[in-house]
């Protein structure tokens, strides 16, 4: 019939009343957070509720689960960080410390959580005690990216003021910066992305001004430029399968790199911005999220687009996938959060 539109959804969540910014998935389990200050606990199968999170007095822009699964935490504009029980949504803690909350990352190896901020710290605090492991500092504004390397033994964060740092966990002790006066390293723009290679060394640097860098930690050394976008890079990373690596834009386009030629080897296209990638580990696909509305899957051996999924009104502005990769949940500027099969 004419005037119908696809929809791909599996499930859908609607109890958001404002977009919704931050969605996390462990087995069965998610957690949106959204502009109403608050953040839902639910069902991936049936959408119904486990718990409402109702302590941030501002928007909730971040979440994850640790990487056991026993714990969830959550993070807002409120400089809050709550963490909750997973299987029940009982509320274990309340940490404080940061300005604004940008982003939170699980260690891959055990229960710590590290946060970016807004003021130009990193904070890090063991779980379930809550102890302040340490305080990471030398940013001179917003922390707008940053994670645990894969083997857990540094910490990698991007900032506006266009310095990319490695921490030691430990001590927090800087190792290795890349800094905004470096022409070598994104000609002085702000950090706004980045992906760390599963050898923990290099690491892939988007900045604002659509270039985006290759760099290894370990010497300090800048492997080279190898994209160049018309807008912001909002995503970045590697694939486990293959020597690849992207670059995700403002301008749509997503450059898939060839790392063993350094040369570019496919340019994928979304009808408005792309708003973040995810490299899948159990098999050589990548999905990735847009301002037009869509999730698209995409084949990295042989560089095809597989398919769309449709669902959203709005921008999809965040997405995760379960632990056993066979779904994705994903959230918009529409006010919900959804579930789409991959297979």
């Amino acid at each position: 019939m004419v005037g119908l539109k696809r929809v791909d959804t599996e499930q859908g969540f609607f109890q958001h009343k404002e977009p919704v910014y931050t969605v996390s998935m462990r087995d069965n389990v998610v957690v949106s957070g959204a502009g109403d200050d608050k953040a839902f606990v639910w069902n991936a199968s049936t959408g119904e509720v486990i718990r409402q999170l109702t302590s941030h007095t501002d928007s909730v822009v971040a979440s994850g689960f640790s990487q056991d699964g026993q714990f969830l935490a959550t993070g807002g504009m409120d400089g809050r960080v709550y963490v909750y029980k997973s299987s029940s949504g009982d509320q274990i803690l309340l940490l404080e410390g940061p300005d604004e909350v940008t982003w939170l990352n699980w260690h891959p190896r055990g229960n710590a959580l590290l946060c970016g901020s807004a003021d130009g710290t990193l904070w890090m605090w063991a779980i379930p005690s809550g102890q302040c492991m340490n305080v990471f500092t030398g940013h001179g504004s917003s922390v707008s990216c940053g994670q645990f390397t894969p083997d857990g033994r540094s910490i990698i964060s991007g900032g506006e003021d266009g310095i990319l740092f490695s921490y030691d966990p430990k001590t927090a002790a800087v190792k290795t910066q890349f800094r905004a006066d470096d022409v070598r390293f994104l000609n002085g723009n702000s950090v706004t992305s980045l992906g760390v290679h599963s050898d923990s060394q290099v690491v892939l640097a988007g900045g604002q001004d659509g270039t985006s860098c290759l760099v290894h930690m370990g010497n300090g050394k800048v492997l080279g430029t190898i994209s160049k976008a018309e807008d912001s890079i909002e995503a970045c990373g590697f694939s486990t399968h293959l020597p690849l690596a992207s670059v995700a834009s403002t301008d749509g386009t997503i450059a898939v790199w060839d790392l063993s030629l350094m040369r570019l080897r496919d340019t994928f296209r979304h009808a408005e911005g792309v708003t973040k990638t995810i490299w899948l580990k159990s098999t050589p696909l990548m999905i990735s999220s847009s301002l037009d509305k869509t999730v698209r899957l995409w084949d990295m051996r042989t560089g095809t687009f597989e398919r769309s999924f449709y669902g959203h009104t709005g921008p999809v502005l965040d997405m995760a996938v379960g632990n056993d990769e066979t779904s994705v949940a994903t959230c918009s500027d529409d006010g919900s959060a959804q579930i789409f099969f991959l297979r």
